[in-house]
């Protein structure tokens, strides 16, 4: 099991629908840790975890944001 640590900032248009809500759902459901947290810029997210889980959550962020 390889584990790590990455951060990723989300820009534009991210708070009021439900972002953050649904970052910690799907960093949960995949068993990752961290923290999100609004920054002037958007939305800032650092997560934990297995790399295979890191690649899936980076995924989702791109390609199925709410």
């Amino acid at each position: 099991m390889s584990i790590s640590r990455n951060c990723f900032t989300v820009y534009g248009q991210v708070q009021g629908v439900g972002f953050r809500p649904f970052v910690f759902c799907e960093a949960t459901q995949l068993g990752l840790t961290g923290f999100v947290k609004n920054v002037s810029e958007g939305v800032y997210i650092e997560a934990q975890g297995e790399v295979k889980s890191l690649v899936c959550f980076y995924d989702t962020l791109i390609h199925k944001p709410p």
